[in-house]
């Protein structure tokens, strides 16, 4: 049968929590800590409660219990590239039962809430007669970032009655020594910053034709430290678009990294990209005719 779960939370319950790192490691997927780290300290806090409000209300539409064999980071809520809630389960909570799973997530003030559910399979078989099946496709933010070594960018365009794509683009370069401006061989953040500028502007051209005029960083924060001869991938993702402005994303990810201590020219290439700086570019573009041959017709969202 179909099941609902219901989960309700004050984002106060959980400001103490994740400050410790046993409990992040507890409660929540690595896909949903790497995004949390990408956000300031609010919206950090307001997501993390939302996604631990939609664990809950999950396991209350499997027809669980809170910790009676799943640990919340079992359940991973990430979500598509219009904000869109999507679940996936791993480990023993992808072993429950092959239903499929919808959650809705909302904020207020300082209130949120999780609604889940739970739907038999469409040809009526029960748990344990399938192997799991995740419910939608990893988000297209999720994915690292890519391992190449030109500078590319990705921009489509969709027919009539189809979801348009999203619009990205992507930097990697190598850190010179000429740019260590502090003391340790440290290079400053205006270096990633002058990055991400340029991510911003290669967005704008590609949907507006036009460079556009940068107006202002948000959420901006340096995670990790960068010294000459790391290499550094930026990517920058096109999240919204009023009639004159333009929303981007963006991140940038230490993907090799110089060691001077353990030769003059030693290197190695990290496991797993390590984040350096994110933040949240709104640039202004000045407003075209629908003949504009570059642009793409701007929706009617006033700023």
């Amino acid at each position: 049968m179909a099941r609902i779960g219901l989960d309700v939370l004050e984002r106060s319950e959980l400001r103490r929590l994740i400050e410790r790192p046993w409990f992040l490691r507890f409660g929540f997927a690595p896909e949903e800590l790497a995004h949390a780290d990408t956000l300031g300290p609010q919206r950090r806090l307001e997501f993390l409660a939302g996604r631990f409000a939609a664990k809950e209300a999950l396991l209350k539409a499997l027809g669980i219990g809170f910790l009676q064999g799943v640990t919340p980071r079992e359940i991973c809520v990430e979500h598509t590239a219009h904000g869109a809630p999507v679940v996936h389960l791993r480990g023993r909570a992808a072993q429950l039962t092959p239903t499929s799973l919808s959650v809705s997530i909302t904020h207020k003030e300082n209130v949120v809430a999780a609604v889940a559910l739970s739907l038999p399979p469409a040809d009526g078989t029960g748990a344990g007669n399938g192997p799991p099946r995740s419910t939608e496709s990893k988000e297209p933010d999720a994915v690292p970032p890519p391992k190449t070594t030109t500078t590319t960018a990705a921009v489509q365009h969709s027919t009539p009655g189809e979801q348009a794509p999203e619009t990205t683009a992507f930097l990697r370069v190598r850190i010179g020594q000429e740019e260590a401006h502090y003391g340790g061989d440290l290079v400053d953040g205006a270096r990633i910053l002058r990055l991400f500028g340029d991510l911003v502007t290669e967005i704008t051209i590609r949907t507006d034709g036009d460079e556009g005029l940068l107006s202002q960083y948000s959420d901006l924060r340096f995670t990790a430290p960068v010294r000459p001869g790391d290499y550094i991938e930026a990517r920058g993702r096109l999240v919204r678009r009023t009639r004159l402005r333009r929303v981007v994303e963006l991140e940038a990810h230490k993907v090799l990294n110089a060691r001077p201590g353990a030769g003059e020219s030693a290197a190695t290439v990290l496991q797993e990209p390590q984040l350096v700086c994110a933040a949240t570019a709104t640039t202004v573009v000045p407003h075209r005719r629908k003949d504009t041959a570059t642009a793409n017709t701007p929706t009617a969202e006033e700023i």
